[in-house]
């Protein structure tokens, strides 16, 4: 299939419920499968049931972050081979600096607005095409 119609299923983990609604729906229109949680509880709920083909996770989340949530997957059998995209306000630069230390696939900046977020998410799926 031609990856540019490919719907790629992704699971968005934020605490913000207005950051899972608006990245959601952005992702939707630009044609993801988009799965969201707000609470480690939910978030391992739908890993039981439904394998994202990449996870997009904030990285400040109280009580938990994305490099936790990173270092954690990477260590389960089912999910080790899951891209693992980190998502923040933080500079590119420091947000560089932790996806090399939490071995997360990829980043994004939420500084860089919604609008871009399926095209770069899309160009990160192409490029880490499994």
């Amino acid at each position: 299939m031609n990856d540019s119609l490919r719907r790629y299923k992704v699971l968005l983990f934020d605490d913000s419920e207005l950051t899972l609604e608006i990245q959601a729906g952005a992702l939707e229109e630009a044609g993801f499968e988009v799965r969201t949680a707000q609470t480690l509880d939910d978030f391992g709920a739908i890993l039981n049931s439904w394998l994202p083909e990449v996870i997009l996770t904030d990285v400040n989340m109280p009580g938990l972050s994305g490099t936790e949530v990173c270092a954690a997957l990477k260590q389960r059998y089912d999910t080790a081979h899951v891209p693992i995209v980190l998502c923040s306000g933080m500079s590119r630069e420091e947000l560089q600096q932790l996806a090399r230390q939490c071995e997360a696939d990829a980043f994004v900046s939420k500084a860089d607005g919604v609008d871009r977020l399926g095209e770069e998410l899309r160009l990160l799926c192409e490029e880490l095409a499994w």
